[in-house]
């Protein structure tokens, strides 16, 4: 059986734009779990660019990257990573979101002055931070700081300011050991998010 140009029988390298925990990682593992591919391996690239980068160096046989959120709308690291490389989109699909807002476990919400995760969550939630939490700056971070996941294992390990709050799934709680203040905070609870999986042409 065949799935675009990858054979069941061998192994599917799939980088992805996220990091442990993320949503891209959630996609990534229901699509293959759906399509019945038990030989893969994932590499976590964080960002689309790394994808597609990796993808034309042949370091992966599959990427994937969100593309949309019903709220949201378009990923624009995604579009402009898009741009500069020649590729096929082989499988499309959705999941359903939600974001929680988390803290290190040392920490009181009274000391947190900023959230710092993807732009498109802050896009997700804008009402309800400007509603709950409209006291906290909002940033985004760079390179492989753009992904929640990245962010997450910084906070855990010290390396980020314990003022900081990130958001993004609340798996990321239970993997970086946070705590979460908050669940659900995108602005509609029917949230979706659109990937692809492309490979070379």
């Amino acid at each position: 059986m065949k799935t675009g140009n990858f054979s069941l029988s061998n192994t599917l390298i799939l980088g992805i734009q996220g990091g442990i925990g993320s949503f891209n990682e959630e996609a990534a593992r229901n699509f293959l779990k759906k399509s019945e591919i038990k030989n893969f391996k994932i590499k976590y690239l964080y960002t689309s660019e790394n994808v597609l980068k990796a993808l034309n160096e042949k370091k992966i046989n599959r990427g994937q990257f969100a593309i949309y959120n019903s709220i949201g709308g378009i990923v624009d690291e995604t579009i402009e990573a898009m741009g500069k490389y020649n590729f096929k989109v082989v499988e499309k699909f959705a999941i359903k979101i939600s974001h929680a807002l988390m803290i290190r476990k040392d920490v009181s919400l009274n000391e947190i002055k900023t959230i710092m995760t993807h732009p498109q969550v802050l896009k997700q939630c804008q009402k309800n931070l400007k509603r709950k939490y409209s006291r906290l700056k909002q940033i985004s971070g760079r390179g492989k700081m753009i992904d929640q996941s990245v962010i997450a294992s910084l906070l855990s390990k010290g390396k980020l300011s314990k003022n900081i709050a990130v958001m993004g799934s609340k798996v990321l709680a239970e993997i970086y050991d946070l705590k979460i203040i908050e669940d659900n905070l995108q602005d509609l609870s029917e949230n979706w998010t659109y990937f692809l999986q492309v490979e070379r042409i």
